[in-house]
């Protein structure tokens, strides 16, 4: 049977915890484990949210985007100007509320079901230390680097002409960025999407996070089992594309 490594109560503190897990994660995370606690980091990617999206509402407008997101549409292509025009309107009026929305109550419930999946492989099948409340605060804090993904797109977007800014990729950190959307494959653009500098590192976070729940899982083991998962969904997403788009 295995236990969780518990460091003294109240070592970290709450500003030590955030920012310990972008330089020091192993020791984060035994704290975080040890006090489980889930909303400093999802208030502060909300925030964060929240900001970039009232932003891009301001700063570049969703018509432009849902025009750049039907003319790289194959299927939409030859449809008749103002049939186009009135879906852009139609998206445009909608997109916004629909991210506000995701930023408060989505993330949230990424998390949740992340840590649902990562609560069965590690409590069921690898016999870890773990409650589904030092699951969630595993996950939550393992998404940081979205905080540090965030800024850098906004920065980028308001440094850029609105006209140059791209929200699919806001900024070169993934593969997809440097596919052309118009001649590659919906299916590898999302392959290639997917495969991003932040997504691995929260990967390598989660990796961290999860090992330290049980003396008898190493990093390695914990990595593969994240990975696997993530694999999954990729897969599942790239047939989509594959199939539907």
């Amino acid at each position: 049977m295995t236990t969780a490594a518990t460091p003294e109560t109240g070592k970290m503190s709450e500003l030590g915890r955030l920012t310990g897990v972008i330089w020091s994660p192993g020791e984060a995370f035994r704290d975080i484990i040890a006090r489980p606690r889930w909303w400093p980091p999802l208030v502060l990617i909300a925030v964060l949210s929240l900001a970039f999206t009232y932003t891009f509402t301001q700063h570049v407008g969703w018509e432009r985007f849902m025009r750049q997101q039907i003319e790289t549409n194959s299927r939409t292509q030859n449809m008749p100007a103002d049939q186009r025009d009135q879906i852009i309107a139609q998206q445009a009026k909608f997109a916004p509320v629909i991210s506000y929305v995701f930023s408060v109550i989505g993330i949230p419930i990424m998390a949740l079901i992340t840590a649902s999946v990562f609560l069965f492989i590690f409590k069921t099948l690898l016999n870890a230390d773990l409650s589904f409340k030092k699951a969630y605060a595993i996950t939550c804090y393992a998404m940081l680097p979205l905080v540090l993904s965030t800024v850098m797109a906004l920065a980028v977007m308001l440094m850029k002409n609105p006209e140059d800014f791209d929200l699919n990729y806001p900024t070169l950190t993934n593969i997809g960025a440097f596919m052309d959307p118009l001649h590659t494959p919906k299916w590898l653009l999302s392959l290639g999407s997917s495969i991003d500098i932040f997504t691995l590192w929260i990967l390598a976070l989660l990796a961290t996070g999860f090992a330290a729940t049980g003396r008898k899982i190493s990093w390695g083991t914990s990595m593969a089992c994240v990975v696997a998962a993530w694999a999954v969904l990729v897969l599942i997403k790239v047939g989509w594309n594959a199939a539907f788009a």
